[in-house]
C-alpha cells in the first residue's frame, strides 16, 4: 500500500469474488481510509467478471474507491479526504470519532468502549464577560489538557462549542469509565489563566458503554448525550452513566413538552389554584396565591414539580405566567364578590425576569379585566436576582412604582443575604417550609426562626411562613413574631369554586 501527496491510497490484491465485495461495501454507510490495513487482508476475495475489467467507481460517503483491473490483480484506488480539524483547538471534529469508533468496533468486537461526553457549566458568560477570544483561548488549553490521558486506546474531539468527547477502548471492565469521568474532572481543578485573571470551570459529563448502547457508534454518542442532559439537571451528581430508564425519562419530557405548548392552546387543560394565607393576629385568610395546575388528557393532574422545571428549562415559563395573570384578573371579580379583601399572589421566575417589558406586559395583561396593580403580589424567587442584583434592583423599584405588592419566596434555601435584604425593596419575606419542619423537633431551629423574623421585622418586613401543616407549628410561629402563615393546616391548593365555598365557612 502506498500514498501520494493528494491523499489517495493505492495497494493491489488477488482477484476473487469481487461482486460480493462490492455489495458488501454498498452496504456500508461509510468506509474509511484508516481501514485500508483491514482491506489489505480481505480484499484478496475480490473477483474481476467481465463486466468489472474496466475502470469502475463505488461511492462510499465522502470516499471513492475505484477498481483497476490488472491481469491477475485488481488495483484499489481509495480517495482520502484530508481529516478536518478544528480550527480553534486543533482537535479533530465528530466524524472522526464515529469513524474511530467504527474501527475499534470492527477490530475487537468484545472490547469494552465508552465515551466521556463534556460540557463546560456557564461557559456562555465567559464569552459574555471576557470575550470570544479568552473563551477560544480557554478552549485551545482544555483540548490541550485531554490530550494528556494515557489510559487506553482513546480518541478526543470537539464536538461543537463547548462540547468535548473522549472516547476509550480496551478498557477492563465497565467501571474504568468512572475513573476516566474522575480524571477529566481532576484536569479542571487548575484555573485557566487570561489576560483578565483566573477563571474557574466545572464540567458536566455524560457517560456511555457499548455494553449498555449496542454496536452502532452514533448510538454510543447518542447515548451519552442522554446522559449527559441529565448530568446538567442533577445540580448535586455532574456525572451520569447512560441507563435506559433515562432515555425514558428525555422521552417523556419531549413529548410533554410539546404536549405542554399545546395546553397553553386549550381550554381546561391549564388551571389555577389558590392557596389560602391567614393572619396569625387575627386569624383572618388575608392573602392567596396562584398555583398553576396541569390537567393532562390522559394523566390526569401532573405534578408542577415536572412540568414546571420543563417550562424554565424550554423557555415556556414566561407563557405560564402570562396564563395565570390573565386567569387571576378574571377570578379576582368573583372572590371579591365573597368577601375576600387581601391579595393574589403570582409567581414571578428568573425567566420572566429576563424580560425586557415584564412591566409593561403585566399591565397589558391586567387591563382588559379593570384590576387594579394594588390586588396583586409577585413573588420572586432568589435565584431571579442574584445573578444581575443591579438589574434586580431597577426592575424591583419599577414593579413598586406601578403598584405591585412584592415579596421574596423560599427564603432561607439559595442565596440568602442580609446586605442584599437591605437594598431589595420588597414588603413580604416567605421564609421556607423546611425550616418550618424544624420547629417542633429543634430548640436551636426555632431559635434560629426567631432571629431571623425578628432581623426581618426590624428592616420592616412582613414575615410569611409556607408549609404550616399542623396547630403546633402556628402556636411556635405566633409566639416567635411571625406575621402569617401558609400551608396544608389552612387548606390545600383549591380551584376557585371550591375556594369561594372555603371563604364562605
Amino acid at each position: 500500500m502506498q500514498s501520494d501527496s493528494t491523499g489517495i491510497w493505492y495497494f493491489e490484491c488477488d482477484v476473487s469474488d469481487i461482486e460480493a465485495h462490492l455489495l458488501n461495501l454498498q452496504s456500508r454507510s461509510v468506509i474509511y481510509p484508516d481501514e485500508c490495513e483491514y482491506l489489505i487482508k480481505n480484499l484478496h476475495k475480490l473477483h474481476a467478471t467481465s463486466e468489472q475489467n474496466t475502470h469502475g467507481v463505488v461511492p462510499l460517503c465522502h470516499r471513492c474507491v475505484t477498481l483497476i483491473a490488472k491481469d491477475d490483480k485488481v488495483e484499489i484506488v481509495i480517495n482520502r479526504e484530508q481529516e478536518k480539524i478544528d480550527h480553534v483547538t486543533q482537535l479533530p471534529l465528530r466524524v472522526s470519532l464515529l469513524r474511530q469508533l467504527g474501527i475499534w468496533y470492527e477490530q475487537d468486537p468484545e472490547a469494552i468502549t465508552g465515551i466521556c461526553l463534556v460540557e463546560l457549566d456557564d461557559f456562555s458568560d465567559i464569552n459574555d464577560t471576557i470575550g470570544h477570544a479568552a473563551g477560544d483561548l480557554i478552549l485551545f488549553e482544555i483540548a490541550r489538557r485531554l490530550e494528556r490521558y494515557h489510559g487506553s486506546r482513546f480518541k478526543l474531539v470537539r464536538l461543537h462549542g463547548d462540547e468535548f468527547a473522549l472516547a476509550v477502548t480496551q478498557l477492563a471492565d465497565a467501571e474504568d469509565i468512572w475513573q476516566v469521568s474522575k480524571w477529566i474532572c481532576e484536569q479542571f481543578e487548575p484555573p485557566f489563566m487570561t489576560q483578565k485573571g483566573a477563571v474557574f470551570l466545572t464540567p458536566s459529563i455524560g457517560l456511555s458503554l457499548n455494553i449498555n448502547t449496542g454496536e452502532e457508534p452514533v448510538t454510543l454518542l447518542e447515548s451519552a448525550y442522554i446522559a449527559l442532559n441529565h448530568a446538567k439537571d442533577d445540580p448535586l451528581t455532574k456525572e451520569k452513566l447512560y441507563n435506559p430508564q433515562q432515555e425514558h425519562t428525555l422521552t417523556r419530557q419531549v413529548l410533554l413538552e410539546a404536549q405542554l405548548n399545546q395546553a397553553l392552546t386549550e381550554e381546561d387543560s391549564l388551571l389555577v389554584w389558590y392557596q389560602p394565607k391567614q393572619d396569625l393576629h387575627n386569624r383572618q385568610i388575608n392573602g392567596l396565591e396562584a398555583l398553576i395546575r396541569w390537567n393532562h388528557i390522559t394523566e390526569g393532574l401532573i405534578s408542577p414539580g415536572e412540568f414546571i422545571p420543563l417550562a424554565e428549562r424550554t423557555g415556556l415559563i414566561c407563557s405560564i405566567t402570562d396564563f395565570v395573570v390573565r386567569q387571576v384578573a378574571k377570578d379576582i371579580p368573583k372572590l371579591r364578590m365573597h368577601g375576600f379583601t387581601g391579595k393574589v399572589s403570582i409567581n414571578i421566575s428568573a425567566n420572566d425576569f429576563m424580560r425586557a417589558n415584564l412591566v409593561d406586559s403585566l399591565l397589558a395583561l391586567l387591563k382588559p379585566y379593570n384590576i387594579d396593580t394594588s390586588d396583586i403580589e409577585l413573588e420572586i424567587t432568589e435565584g431571579a436576582f442574584i445573578s444581575d442584583f443591579n438589574h434586580c434592583i431597577l426592575l424591583l423599584t419599577a414593579l413598586r412604582d406601578a403598584g405591585f405588592a412584592l415579596s421574596i419566596d423560599d427564603f432561607g434555601t439559595g442565596y440568602s443575604s442580609l446586605s442584599y435584604l437591605t437594598r431589595l425593596p420588597v414588603d413580604t419575606i416567605k421564609i421556607d417550609m423546611s425550616f418550618v419542619r424544624e420547629l417542633a423537633r429543634c430548640e436551636q431551629a426555632r431559635q434560629i426562626y426567631k432571629g431571623m423574623i425578628d432581623i426581618c421585622k426590624a428592616m420592616h418586613f412582613d414575615v410569611l411562613a409556607e408549609g404550616v401543616d399542623d396547630d403546633a407549628q402556628r402556636e411556635t410561629l405566633a409566639a416567635i413574631g411571625c406575621d402569617r402563615i401558609q400551608g396544608y393546616l389552612l387548606s390545600k391548593p383549591l380551584p376557585v369554586d371550591k375556594l369561594v365555598d372555603f371563604l364562605n365557612k
